[in-house]
């Protein structure tokens, strides 16, 4: 599973990338985003945000990517560990995000990755991320889309798959 999950992350990048050793900022976040239950203005809202913060555009490499969506992997451990600053109602720095990231995944995320995460989910420009905000995106994200399928469409899209497999 592992190496499937790896291949699709790899071709999703090369589509943004464009044969480029990275992506810009804006079409990670355009990645980050897809997915989502977000509608068209709230999508575009979101970039927008991004647009105006970053000025240190110097682009995501394929290996932060790779990083990035492993950690998402360990999303509801990352939750868990954030409830301490949440219980303690403090705010939650680019520092505290990345401690609590390699507590989960043995790993830090790069900085500048992290930054422009904040910058997207920062809703107030505070410096702070918002928690609520970035995991309800988040697991949107990770469910693919395919929460939105009723009952009926999922044994409807089923039925096609073995339909096409024979």
């Amino acid at each position: 599973m592992e190496g499937l999950q790896s291949e699709v992350l790899e071709l999703e990048f090369h589509k943004f990338s464009r044969g480029l050793e990275s992506i810009q900022e804006e079409d990670f976040a355009r990645i980050l985003l897809r997915y989502t239950y977000l509608t068209k203005d709230e999508h575009e809202h979101y970039l927008e945000r991004l647009r105006t913060r970053i000025r240190d555009v110097k682009g995501i490499t394929f290996k932060d990517f790779k990083e990035f969506f492993i950690f998402l992997n360990n999303l509801d451990e990352f939750a868990l560990a954030l409830r301490i600053y949440t219980y303690a109602d403090l705010p939650i720095s680019e520092a505290d995000f990345n401690r609590a990231v390699k507590a989960c995944t043995g790993q830090l995320l790069d900085r500048h990755l992290i930054h422009v995460v904040f910058q997207l989910f920062d809703r107030d420009g505070d410096g702070k991320l918002s928690q609520q905000e970035f995991f309800s995106v988040m697991k949107d994200r990770l469910h693919r889309g395919a929460k939105a399928l009723s009952g009926g469409q999922w044994e409807n899209y089923k039925n096609c798959v073995k339909n096409e497999m024979k």
